[in-house]
């Protein structure tokens, strides 16, 4: 595991050519291999944004979670994929939206009609977000070159579902649920491409919560009030910070993933607006990867 620690130091006239001589190293190598990197991390850390300068600074394929505009996913060689990978992702979006109007719902009225209808809801987002991972997966075998991927059937499995399962006052994702995602990983998943790096994005829940708000997605905001989050996306992101702490430990433990860990700290390093942090997150790959 690394720890990711920016070079502040860099003078302002080498920055081009140490960004442009490490981004070419990693064009390179990931041209001439098939590596898959993984991004995980809470909900705003910047894994879309990260995937973004991957696939165009190092032109590697990039597989993105949501269908938003700017989120596309860039498979250069493979035009043929985008209409089945987007059908899923729209699948997945709408399923999202259903789960945050069902956490609402209850949290209004937590009668047994709303709770059930809560348990549903979490069940057929995670259920949704796996069928987006399974498709990601199957299809980087075909790809041409190296693939970075916004998410992971394993964070869904645990860090979200564990937060939905033990985390919250109620189980949200009850234990017949539970095992449901758990027998569906193991069946679908055991088989697929696991990752030679995987990139845990961290950062503290106050400035995630306010890169959220920046960002306005209109299923994470209030209708009609742009400047406040759903109360059950707050309990979520807040929950799920403790859950990333453990993370990178609970799948070595599982036995899912025994590859290097790349960890950012997003409140001290800034990648997207900073260009020396861009530089030692392109650097820590490196050094993870081809050394």
């Amino acid at each position: 595991m690394l720890d990711l620690i920016a070079d502040e130091n860099i003078p302002r006239h080498q920055i081009p050519n140490r960004l442009t001589s490490v981004e070419r190293r990693l064009h390179q190598f990931f041209s001439q291999n098939q590596i898959l990197i993984t991004c995980v991390g809470n909900i705003g850390t910047g894994k879309s944004s990260l995937v973004k300068f991957l696939a165009f600074n190092t032109g590697m394929n990039a597989l993105f979670e949501l269908p938003d505009e700017g989120f596309e996913d860039h498979i250069p060689h493979n035009y043929m994929i985008y209409p089945l990978l987007n059908t899923a992702k729209d699948s997945a979006k709408r399923t999202l939206g259903g789960y945050y109007a069902a956490i609402n719902n209850f949290l209004e009225d937590p009668s047994d009609f709303h709770k059930k209808d809560l348990e549903k809801a979490a069940l057929d987002i995670q259920h949704a977000y796996l069928d987006l991972r399974k498709m990601q997966l199957q299809t980087v075998a075909h790809l041409k070159g190296s693939t970075c991927i916004d998410g992971s059937p394993f964070a869904d499995r645990y860090a979200f579902c564990e937060v939905l399962h033990n985390d919250m006052e109620i189980p949200f994702l009850n234990a017949q649920g539970l095992q449901n995602i758990e027998e569906r990983l193991r069946r679908d998943f055991d088989s697929l491409p696991r990752p030679h790096l995987m990139i845990l994005l961290k950062g503290s829940s106050e400035m995630l919560l306010t890169n959220i708000r920046e960002r306005e997605r209109k299923e994470e905001l209030v209708p009609d009030k742009k400047e406040d989050l759903p109360q059950g996306l707050v309990r979520l992101v807040k929950a799920l910070n403790n859950r990333y702490d453990q993370f990178a430990d609970v799948l070595q433990k599982t036995g899912w993933y025994q590859g290097p860990v790349l960890t950012i700290d997003v409140s001290k390093i800034d990648f997207v607006s900073n260009v020396r942090h861009l530089i030692a997150v392109f650097e820590g790959i490196e050094k993870l990867l081809l050394k």
